[in-house]
């Protein structure tokens, strides 16, 4: 019981990693934290400065808080560091598309 505290009258560990979360939970932190940095990005290969990051991550673990999902800040944290990259990909290439799509339908 050294990993394992009560709070609210819920036991509660405090060494749960990322991965132990439900799948549906992962993926609803994964599309809140692409939704939100994807709305801040301004342009497609430029990622957000320090600051933005890190109030994205504050609103998205708030919301964590509030759908009750135990899991430490530090490994939300971890997620979404090694997930940026990936999210200036995804809004690279919806970028591109709408640039290719708004070029046919002019032509």
């Amino acid at each position: 019981m050294k990993n394992h505290v009560y709070q609210n009258g819920r036991l509660i560990q405090t060494n749960k990693k990322f991965s132990a979360l439900k799948q549906k939970q992962k993926e609803w932190i994964t599309n809140e934290l692409r939704d939100r940095y994807v709305k801040m990005i301004k342009y497609p290969n430029v990622k957000l400065r320090p600051n933005k990051r890190d109030q994205i991550l504050d609103e998205v673990y708030d919301l964590i808080m509030k759908k009750e999902i135990w899991i430490p800040y530090d490994e939300v944290e971890k997620h979404y560091y090694s997930k940026i990259s990936s999210f200036v990909r995804i809004h690279r290439k919806q970028f591109e598309n709408q640039i290719e799509d708004g070029s046919a339908q002019t032509e």
